[in-house]
């Protein structure tokens, strides 16, 4: 059942009461983007940049520029609110804290953090009781699955909710300022910019029901530059409301002319036309323009009313470090001039309710499919924010070197690099979850890389030499980072040479099989050379002929620091549900001969699997390595795999149970302490010599990773140990949401016991929706 009233907390959201205050832990190193203290959900559409209104009400994170993420806050973006009774004094005040500098200084603010609840791409903020006024916001945007249209829009909205709970008829206004921020998104920077961008003007807008005001900038080109475009904010209300707007006010300066004529009279007061910035003297700022639009109501006792506030931004390009330009995929409906928030503001302002509902029936199917507790359907829900906010590119075709779309999530922020293949194993199912047109987007990309070669060299980042970029056969590491030319230079990443990594190729054959099942035939064919090129280059490292690759004694897998040698559990498990899943697809395309080749190495690869690694209690790491019978959380990752695709058991179950009970006990409860599994235990002393971050040690070993901690819960529900899973998903739930305040900035890993971690708004935690139950295929899946 839905929810009869759309501003209560539903049971799965995360939830902040009024007054709260934050923790915030730190990266460990000083290089790492800083977690946010006061965390949101983030407003936007995939690939149109990310903008997060914090719990505390202010607009502070922004992934607007392509590639890029800053986090500042504007007092002159933001709520206001006035009331005014009979008879009394009018109150008024801008919905989020006291800002620490001089800019509208003249404004009162709220003096206590809103009751606020987060369930993306829903949040809710109730804001402390002013003279008898209950002022409730619900923000989203329509990211709605299996909606590409709707979920590309550049647009946020904000339904406000005003009860009268006192004795007699209240005039309330609602107002919603935003300065111009034309030009500030064309740069990587993590700040805020220093002046306003010259060009930059402000003009009304008019629609049915309400009033706006476009922030606009001159141009140069019909088609704009990367930043620049037009912003739009307007409100609109049931019949009697009021409407008004100040289309231009300094909001860098003291706000005096809007604050002073919003308190006496309720309405936006009209301050003229404004002007047009200019350059400005380097030791002084030009003002920088404002826009406001307000909606007046009368409310009578025990009554509510109803306000609809919209931001629009029409961006419509990105570029990348050396400069190429790309369109935002909503262009192909919106057009490429940025010259549509009129449009938009007026097709969100008729399409809300509609919105609404459609947001909140998919998360109430949610709720009913993995349970409705904050630490199942909640997590998962909530970490699907990294399909807005984790630097996504969604490009038009137009205009594409390749004449192709193409979809893109940053590994992290400090690892920035789009698609890490790695990471995006773990992560795209949930994508397909939703949109599996984008997961297939990725896997044909890196089919695409992985036949070609690029005989350019990176140099390595840890040796003294020299490697391909993107050798023949080789499947990428990642589709290139944004300070280069993603999507068209590959494997940006050189902490290792990643090019001899023997998990990347497995994870992409992989990938290629599940997406398969939502495209058609042909495009399964259209992708079978490259598995089979990724299979064939493998071969080479069966240096003994059991079936089984050989990792080479070096960090040769997504776990970088953590040299492997011989056959390991981690990249010997996908290798033999890579031969399976390829056996799948070469059947289809009528290699038969071919298939039951591989059918028949994926089954003695799986008999010296369990012979060779299993040591009657776990899967060791590897065979021959230093960290051989370390405890390891991944080691089934592989088998789990194979599981969840259709493609058989690759161990036995009594392997798999007794592996996992083993991993729970000494990685979660003892050496984790319950707030989460580390990831390798058992490390004998002179294996920890070897590691490369000799200042802390922890890095991939006794720090607790949540993306692999949510693939391990899955295998544990895989294996029927669900009352184990659902302690850990608990535990993770209390420390990252609850203790550590690091929803909807997940990091790569944070340390028991202490409030550190590193490489916050990482992807790899999106594998929380492998609680979702997996797909059971049959053997002949394609046939």
């Amino acid at each position: 059942m839905l929810r009869n009233d759309p501003f209560s907390f539903p049971a799965a959201s995360l939830r902040r009461p009024a007054g709260h205050t934050l923790p915030s832990s730190s990266g460990k190193m000083k290089r790492l983007f800083q977690p946010m203290n006061a965390i949101g959900v983030p407003l936007g559409g995939i690939g149109t940049g990310g903008i997060i209104r914090a719990s505390n009400g202010r607009f502070s994170r922004w992934t607007i520029k392509g590639g890029g993420v800053a986090g500042f806050a504007m007092p002159s973006n933001g709520f206001l609110i006035r009331i005014r009774r009979h008879g009394q004094a009018p109150v008024a005040a801008a919905l989020q804290p006291v800002p620490k500098g001089p800019e509208l200084d003249s404004f009162d603010y709220e003096r206590s953090a809103p009751e606020w609840g987060g369930l993306f791409p829903f949040s809710w903020h109730r804001h402390v009781p002013m003279a008898e006024i209950e002022v409730e916001c619900l923000s989203y945007s329509p990211v709605i699955p299996h909606d590409l249209s709707c979920s590309t829009l550049p647009v946020a909205l904000f339904k406000w909710r005003m009860t009268n709970s006192g004795q007699s008829p209240a005039d309330v206004s609602l107002a919603f300022s935003f300065a111009n921020l034309n030009g500030w998104f064309d740069t990587f920077h993590e700040g805020r910019p220093s002046r306003v961008a010259a060009g930059c003007f402000n003009r009304p807008m008019d629609f049915s029901g309400g009033a706006g005001v476009i922030l606009d900038r001159r141009r140069t080109a019909e088609e704009p530059a990367e930043g620049t475009g037009e912003w739009a904010i307007a409100v609109s209300a049931q019949a009697g409301a009021v409407f008004s707007r100040t289309v231009c006010f300094d909001g860098a300066g003291s706000g005096s002319e809007f604050w002073n004529g919003f308190l006496e009279s309720g309405d936006a007061p009209d301050l003229g036309s404004g002007w047009v910035t200019e350059s400005g003297f380097r030791e002084t700022p030009p003002a920088h323009p404002a826009g406001a639009v307000s909606a007046r109501l009368s409310i009578d006792p025990g009554k509510s009313r109803e306000v609809l506030a919209t931001l629009v931004w029409d961006l419509p390009r990105i570029s990348f470090g050396q400069g190429r330009t790309w369109f935002r995929g909503y262009t192909d409906e919106w057009d490429r001039k940025g010259r549509s928030s009129e449009r938009i503001t007026d097709l969100a302002h008729r399409s809300a309710p509609d919105w609404e509902r459609r947001i909140a029936e998919w998360q109430e199917h949610v709720g009913d499919m993995l349970g409705s507790e904050p630490h199942r359907a909640g997590v998962a829900i909530n970490e699907s924010y990294f399909l807005v906010d984790g630097l996504t590119v969604f490009t038009s075709a137009h205009g594409s070197p390749d004449g192709r779309r193409h979809f893109g999530i940053i590994e992290c922020h400090d690892y920035a690099l789009y698609n890490t293949l790695d990471l995006w194993i773990y992560a795209a199912e949930a994508v397909a979850q939703f949109f599996p047109e984008l997961a297939a987007d990725v896997a044909r990309d890196y089919a695409d890389f992985l036949v070609p070669s690029d005989p350019g060299r990176r140099r390595h980042g840890q040796q003294n030499t020299l490697f391909p970029i993107n050798p023949e056969g080789a499947c990428p590491h990642d589709l290139g980072g944004p300070g280069e030319d993603p999507f068209v230079t590959p494997n940006s990443y050189t902490y290792r040479d990643g090019t001899i990594w023997k998990d990347l190729n497995c994870d992409f054959v992989l990938c290629a099989f599940r997406e398969g099942r939502h495209m058609d035939a042909g495009w399964r064919s259209q992708r079978f050379p490259a598995v089979r090129a990724a299979i064939d280059h493998l071969q080479q490292f069966d240096r003994d002929g059991d079936g089984l690759i050989e990792n080479e004694g070096i960090p040769d897998q997504t776990f970088d620091n953590i040299p492997m040698k011989g056959p390991s559990s981690y990249c010997g498990g996908l290798w033999i549900a890579a031969l399976l899943a390829a056996a799948e697809l070469a059947g289809e395309v009528g290699e038969t001969g071919l298939a039951e080749e591989w059918k028949k190495q994926a089954g003695r690869a799986g008999t010296a699997y369990n012979e060779r690694l299993f040591n009657g209690r776990w899967f060791r790491v590897d065979t021959d390595g230093p960290f051989s019978e370390a405890c390891f959380i991944e080691q089934l990752f592989g088998p789990f795999l194979a599981r969840r695709l259709g493609l058989g058991d690759i161990v036995p179950r009594s392997s798999a149970e007794s592996a996992l009970k083993t991993v729970y006990e000494r990685n979660f409860l003892d050496a984790g302490g319950g707030e989460g599994a580390v990831s390798l235990t058992g490390i004998p002393d002179e294996a920890m010599s070897l590691l490369p971050h000799q200042e802390d040690r922890s890095f991939q070993t006794s720090e607790i990773q949540p993306g692999f901690n949510f693939s391990f819960a899955a295998q544990l529900e895989s294996w029927n140990l669900a009352s184990e899973a659902d302690a850990l998903r608990r535990a993770l739930f209390r420390e990252l949401y609850e203790k550590r305040n690091l929803v909807f900035q997940a990091p790569a890993a944070f340390d028991r016991g202490r409030l550190m971690c590193r490489a916050v708004l990482n992807m790899r935690t999106l594998s929380a929706w492998w609680i979702a139950p997996g797909n059971l295929f049959e053997r002949n899946l394609f046939h």
